[in-house]
């Protein structure tokens, strides 16, 4: 869902900042300061994946069947 949200240029300017030194996006930074505020923490609210062809992207191995077994099952 998209929102609009009021707040002070002080404290944007502050979650700019914060965002950039967490190396995310001003909007995933506002998720998981609601999330937190929410005492959702223990949810699993994941990054967005980086845009195909992005040459900043980390790069990832194959996983084995046993880690995806491992990952999925426990």
């Amino acid at each position: 869902m998209r929102t609009t949200l009021e707040v002070s240029d002080e404290l944007m300017s502050m979650a700019q900042v914060r965002a950039e030194e967490d190396g995310i996006s001003l909007p995933q930074f506002s998720i998981e300061a609601v999330s937190s505020k929410l005492s959702l923490g223990g949810c699993k609210l994941g990054k967005a994946p980086p845009a195909i062809g992005d040459a900043g992207a980390e790069t990832i191995g194959a996983l084995s069947r046993q880690q995806v077994d491992e990952a999925m099952f426990g």
